[in-house]
């Protein structure tokens, strides 16, 4: 039998479909070697975002996050504008099951939901951040949309499992925060100040490495600004940041460095 016969059928793809018609009717794609890259990158994005069921886990649901990646969010950006990774994420578990066919009538009953809630929270959020693809980030509404809950609940009850656990369990808002939120510069500059290296702070933080880079550098920056007794109004030109970001870095180096300030008088001190 003569294989080259079946040469053609088997050239009859998706792909080589989307190739022809971005040859014939996207004519600023001249050339073929481009044409195949987005080829396969459409291809690829088409199996993120439209994965066989029969990969799927039951109880799992495939939905898309937010990268972590690429600058913080500024305002009047749309939702898409960050880079989109689509996983399974383990929404419904048979221990959930479990947790809820044993849940306790009345006010008991209450309060061990309220646990459950949490658990599965933490255990998404967690999810995302351990990617390998990640970390993927998740919205309040999307966790509300995934568990069938308010926004509002979502707040509180991430509030409280931060409270529980200790981690930072951010969602894509905390993770592209504005550069304003000491709780972040806090524990971060109390880490490296204990010698903890940027890689372990990162991990300890779940921040990104990029995140933590940026924050201990521009501490450093505030830090070298005072030890050349730099008026605080001219620090923030200097070290392109903004004043409440600089503030928030003297505020630091005050916990954490109070001898430099001695030193250099109360000029910056008392500014603060």
């Amino acid at each position: 039998m003569n294989g080259q016969a079946y040469v053609g059928s088997s050239k009859r793809t998706f792909a080589a479909a989307l190739s022809n018609l971005l040859d014939k009717d996207y004519g600023l794609v001249g050339s073929a070697r481009v044409r195949r890259m987005m080829v396969e990158d459409v291809v690829a994005l088409i199996e993120q975002f439209y994965p066989p069921a029969e990969r799927v886990q039951p109880g799992w649901l495939v939905f898309t996050g937010t990268k972590g990646s690429g600058k913080k969010a500024y305002p009047g950006q749309e939702g898409g504008d960050h880079e989109l990774v689509t996983i399974a994420w383990p929404v419904l578990l048979p221990e959930d099951v479990v947790a809820l066919s044993a849940m306790p009538a009345g006010g008991l009953g209450k309060k061990e939901l309220r646990r459950l809630l949490v658990r599965r929270l933490v255990r998404l959020v967690e999810h995302g951040l351990n990617h390998e693809l990640g970390p993927v980030l998740l919205t309040h509404a999307d966790l509300s949309l995934m568990l069938g809950i308010s926004t509002y609940q979502v707040c509180h009850l991430l509030k409280q499992a931060r409270e529980d656990t200790g981690k930072t369990l951010m969602t894509k808002g905390y993770y592209f925060d504005q550069g304003m939120r000491p709780t972040h510069k806090g524990q971060i500059i109390a880490l490296y100040e204990t010698g903890v290296d940027e890689a372990d702070i990162a991990k300890r933080t779940q921040h990104s490495p990029q995140s933590v880079g940026r924050y201990i550098r521009d501490f450093n920056k505030v830090k070298m600004l005072v030890e050349r007794e730099i008026e605080p109004e001219e620090m923030a030109g200097l070290a392109s940041m903004t004043k409440g970001v600089v503030k928030a870095h003297l505020q630091l180096l005050q916990k954490h460095c109070p001898d430099l300030f001695e030193e250099k008088g109360s000029k910056v001190s008392s500014s603060i």
